[in-house]
This record gives C-alpha cells, sequence and structure tokens, in this order.
C-alpha cells in the first residue's frame, strides 16, 4: 500500500456494544435508497455536480452502485472494509473528472442523513453515540482511501497528458504552426470564394480542418492558455455572427463584409501565432514577446532570494508594475500595437535595473521586478526612475505615430516574513494603492 494510504487511514473505532452493527446494517437495508435519492436529489441542484450527474444513464448506473457500496460498507459480516473498492471507487472518480470536494461534501451529506436515521430509532443517548461514531468512522474511513486513490490516478492522469504534450510540440511545433495557418487560410479562400459565386453553402469554421483541430488537439496540447480561449471564441464568433450575415449580404454590403470577414481572419491567425510562441517559451521559461522570464521560476528564484535576505540580513525589494489604460490602448491599435507597447516597456524596465535584479513578465500588461540587496529608500528611487522614463519618452506604434503612455508601480520590502507570496502581496497591495490613487504614480506598502 502506497504511503499516502496509510498516511490518511482514520484511527479505528472499538464498537461499545457488539449489536451496534447489527442495528447499522438493519437502517442500511431499510434507508439505502432513500439516503441515494437523497444525496442524488441535493447534488442535481448543486451547478457544479449537476454537470457530472445530469444525464439519466449516469444515474441509473451510479444510483444501484451507491445502495451496493452503503450495503458492503456496513455489513456485520465483513466487518473489515474493502479497501481494493475504495480505491476503484477513487480511481472512476479521477477518471470522470469529479472533483473531490464534491465527494467529500456527498459523504457529508450521507453522515448527517444516516445520523437522524439513528436518532430517530435510539434514544438511550450511550449506544447512540456508539452507532454515529462507529458509522462516522467507516465513512471516513472509505473517504480517506477513495481520496488517496483519486489523488494517486489524478496525478498519474496529469503526467500522461503533460508527456503526450511534451511529446507532441517536441515533434515540431514550427510545422504543426504552419500547418494550422495553412488550413485556416484554406477555409477562408473557400469561403470568400463561396460568397463571391454567390453561393449560400458556407462551410462552418467549426467543421473546417482548423476547427477539427482547434477542438480536439489544441485543448490537448494548450490547455489553461488566453489565446486558446481567444480562438474558441473567436471562432464561435465566426458560426454564430459572421456566416449567418454573409448568407444576407447582397452586391452593395459585400465589399465592407469582406473587409470585416478578413479583419476577423487576421486576428485568428494572431492569435494562432501568439498560442505557439507562448508554448514555446513557457518550455524555456521566456516570455517570447518581451524576452523577460515568465512566472515559470519565480517562485523557486523569489524563495532563494528571501532565503538569502534572511540568512545575511541583506536588504531585498520587489516593484509591481501595471501599464495604466492597457485596454485602451489594445482597442485603439489592436493586438499589435499592444505588443509593440509591452516590448518597449520590457526594454525601459531592462535599461533601469541592474543585470544583477530579475525581470519577470507576470502577465498580460503587469511586470514584477525582484531587486536584490536594494532596500526601501533606494527601491522608490528605481521605481520613479523608471515610471519616468515610461512617461517622458514617447513609444513608437505600428503606424509611426508616437504615443504617450504611464504606469503604475507598487513597491514591497522584505521584511523578514519566510513566504515569499506575502512578498508578491504586499508589492499588489501597493500597486494597487497606486492605481485606486490615480495611477501614474509610485505606492509603497
Amino acid at each position: 500500500m502506497n504511503d499516502l494510504a496509510q498516511n490518511t487511514r482514520p484511527i479505528r473505532y472499538k464498537l461499545l456494544y457488539p449489536e451496534t452493527q447489527q442495528i447499522l446494517h438493519d437502517v442500511i437495508m431499510s434507508e439505502a435508497k432513500n439516503l441515494t435519492e437523497k444525496f442524488y436529489s441535493y447534488f442535481l441542484k448543486n451547478e457544479e455536480a449537476a454537470a457530472f450527474l445530469s444525464h439519466d444513464d449516469v444515474r441509473k448506473h451510479l444510483a444501484p452502485s451507491m445502495e451496493k457500496w452503503l450495503h458492503s460498507l456496513f455489513d456485520p459480516r465483513n466487518p473489515e472494509i474493502n479497501h481494493e473498492q475504495q480505491r476503484k471507487i477513487g480511481k472512476i472518480h479521477a477518471q470522470l473528472g469529479i472533483p473531490i470536494h464534491l465527494v467529500l461534501r456527498g459523504a457529508i451529506l450521507l453522515k448527517n442523513e444516516l445520523g437522524h436515521n439513528l436518532v430517530s430509532i435510539m434514544h438511550d443517548p450511550i449506544p447512540l453515540g456508539d452507532a454515529l461514531l462507529f458509522a462516522c468512522n467507516k465513512i471516513d474511513k472509505a473517504m480517506a482511501l477513495m481520496s488517496a486513490a483519486y489523488v494517486t490516478n489524478t496525478k498519474r492522469n496529469v503526467r500522461t497528458v503533460e508527456a503526450y504534450r511534451v511529446m507532441s510540440l517536441g515533434q515540431d511545433i514550427t510545422v504543426e504552426r504552419e500547418s494550422q495557418l495553412i488550413a485556416l487560410m484554406e477555409w477562408s479562400q473557400n469561403f470568400l470564394f463561396t460568397l463571391i459565386a454567390h453561393d449560400k453553402s458556407f462551410c462552418p469554421l467549426s467543421n473546417s480542418a482548423f476547427g477539427l483541430w482547434l477542438r480536439h488537439r489544441a485543448i490537448m496540447l494548450f490547455e489553461n492558455t488566453p489565446e486558446l480561449d481567444g480562438l474558441i471564441q473567436k471562432s464561435s464568433e465566426f458560426d454564430q455572427v459572421l456566416l449567418p450575415e454573409a448568407k444576407r449580404i447582397n452586391a452593395i454590403t459585400q465589399q465592407a463584409y469582406t473587409l470585416k470577414f478578413q479583419a476577423a481572419v487576421q486576428e485568428l491567425k494572431y492569435l494562432l501565432t501568439t498560442l505557439f510562441q507562448r508554448v514555446q517559451g513557457l518550455e524555456r521559461g521566456i516570455d517570447p514577446l518581451t524576452s523577460l522570464l515568465n512566472r515559470r521560476f519565480l517562485p523557486t528564484i523569489l524563495s532563494r532570494e528571501v532565503s538569502a535576505a534572511s540568512h545575511d540580513q541583506s536588504a531585498l525589494s520587489i516593484v509591481m508594475l501595471d501599464i495604466d489604460h492597457f485596454k485602451n490602448i489594445n482597442d485603439t491599435y489592436g493586438h499589435p500595437g499592444g505588443d509593440r507597447v509591452l516590448k518597449q516597456v520590457a526594454e525601459r524596465i531592462q535599461n533601469t535595473v541592474r543585470p544583477s535584479d530579475f525581470l519577470f513578465r507576470y502577465g498580460g500588461e503587469e511586470f514584477l521586478i525582484i531587486l536584490t540587496e536594494i532596500d526601501g529608500l533606494a527601491a522608490l528611487k528605481i521605481a520613479e526612475r523608471l515610471r519616468e522614463t515610461i512617461e517622458n519618452v514617447p513609444f513608437i506604434m505600428p503606424d509611426e505615430t508616437q504615443l504617450t503612455v504611464t504606469a503604475s508601480l507598487g513597491v514591497a520590502n522584505y521584511d523578514g516574513h519566510p513566504d515569499p507570496d506575502v512578498l508578491i502581496s504586499n508589492a499588489d497591495r501597493a500597486l494597487y494603492k497606486a492605481k485606486q490613487n490615480g495611477r501614474n504614480q509610485v505606492a509603497k506598502n
């Protein structure tokens, strides 16, 4: 048995009254169906749980299985819990993706309902307490075994998915990217040819080779990336908005529609290219746009610097920087314009700090700077110099126009707290203060 299962094994409760087991068994035999119905009735009202239980076929299989599990758990002929059965159930929960907190909440519900049943038939408090403790111990022990198997199998599934992702991307990420760009362009050209021919038999993007790749392989390869979410959203807009519009256009509106369509395709191309660039950068720990570190190595680096500052009694500061009104820049100049600003801000940060400092693109338009052996006053001066550099030197946009950009900055100093996340939280609070006070300023926690 693995260590996790051993470490989560509850202490076995020793019965005071031998007849308690039989009483519990009798209650379960008469109430198992009712307990099961209450269990599923409760969870079908829960939005998160209902996603796993709403299908009739699932309920038809799960309800009998739960009744069988209750009978087995409290069978006086088999006082020991069937460990293998509990592990199998935990493995099934992991395979179905049912969150473990829902399983544990279900155990609480069962204990409550079973407790009400026992209270209604047992009036002597000592035997009642004996039965309640025994029942809770049984269910808790089963949950511990399930949870151990759940965690083990979830980790295994995550490792398998990650191994597949690395293997797939490692084959040739450049070829994969170019293949999908070609697939997207082929679909868009066919769509425009259909439009010009005044044919109404448009192929939805979701049914194209690119759409199929997006729904299946991309979900596996690029899970939890904002670009993937953007691609999925934009693809849905094609089929739900642009495709119905295409069926209604005439000779007068065709040119305007074509420009709108081409702009939307360019946005998809941009998101697709950025998606591949992000994954390549994540594998190396580098943000592909700014060439700064991404958050992959932040916990390791900051933990080491906090330990060093504590050991050497040296100073350590963090600066959090957020570009003011960045959404307006994206809305006005598009993503290429926003990217141009992000790159130039990164360059100015690099030119302001020392080679011994650590620079991160923290996320979106936020940057994080670890200033090694820099105290509070010096950190404030560096942050103010950086703010002035951003505000006073115009940014050059893709159309060669100049743009004034400002930033808000929050500064926090290491105060001896051993948790690196506290230092980040303090800097984040300082940044929030700077933005609340009007932006384009430096604030200290």
